[in-house]
């Protein structure tokens, strides 16, 4: 395998940014060749005015799974230090479509007065405004850690082309909606996405819910819900992987709940382009 990488510059917000993947394979380590390709990036990052680099590592959990923690390693030898970290968690759902419905059927006991909206790919044109409200709200609730990121500001339009874009690349999508029936407002949103050429494998996208709507388990009716809309529209699907912050103990534990195991542990980094040398 060719080392390479990959790197992109967001165009909405946080533009101060670069977004790498960069490999190198262990047959190709120990040459420079993953420090010239970073010197690369660097030297991009200072051409478009761009003062961070953020990447992500992978390590394996204590007792887990042995993972190639190299990257991790290339950067904390050079006294980098990950901004925040997060548990990856896998659900096998074949094995949790029973449990999926007693669950379900638990948590709208404390859910009255609010009813579910689904939905594949694209929103529906009723409810987009209401879904750019609550991913505008994301930045404010997910952890972040010591990163240093910009809250994200979605409108209709936005959300219009963020779909646009995930269609051209094949990418699909399932999601699930709270909505309080009295006011007819979305409050809770959550979003399974399939990535082009993989029917069994779906990723965990956004999670959120109003905060004057939380305490009524609607992030797990939306989420466990979510999983049943998806096992009918993606028949194929068989795992699906979530990633939450290790100090978001409450989405972790809902994921739990849903049958989801821990993997692995990623760490974001950012590295200042003014710090580097060069």
């Amino acid at each position: 395998m060719t080392p390479w990488r990959r790197y992109l510059l967001p165009q909405a917000a946080n533009l101060g940014m670069v977004y790498l993947e960069l490999v190198v394979h262990p047959q190709h380590r120990r040459r420079g060749i993953g420090t010239r390709l970073l010197e690369e990036v660097y030297a991009a990052a200072r051409r478009h005015s761009r003062s961070l680099i953020e990447t992500e590592t992978v390590r394996a959990l204590p007792g887990g799974v042995a993972r190639d923690e190299a990257g991790y390693r290339y950067l904390t030898n050079r006294a980098q230090q990950p901004g925040v970290t997060s548990i990856r968690s896998r659900c096998q759902l074949g094995d949790h479509s029973g449990d999926d419905e007693a669950t379900l059927a638990e948590a709208w006991t404390h859910a009255d007065g609010y009813s579910l909206v689904q939905w594949r790919d694209a929103a529906p044109e009723e409810i987009v405004k209401d879904v750019a409200a609550l991913q505008s709200r994301l930045m404010l609730d997910a952890p972040t850690g010591d990163l240093a990121v910009e809250q994200e500001l979605y409108d209709t339009d936005r959300v219009r082309r963020q779909e646009a874009t995930e269609l051209g690349l094949g990418h699909r999508s399932c999601s699930t909606a709270a909505r309080h029936d009295a006011t007819g407002q979305i409050v809770a949103r959550t979003k399974l996405s399939f990535e082009t050429n993989d029917d069994t494998h779906a990723r965990q996208r956004t999670t959120i819910v109003e905060p004057a709507h939380r305490g009524r388990r609607l992030g797990l009716i939306v989420k466990s819900a979510n999983h049943a809309h998806a096992r009918v529209h993606e028949p194929a699907l068989r795992v699906i992987d979530a990633w939450n912050a290790e100090e978001n103990t409450h989405m972790r534990a809902v994921n739990a709940i849903l049958g989801f195991k821990p993997v692995d542990r990623w760490s974001v980094f950012q590295l200042s382009v003014h710090d580097s040398n060069g």
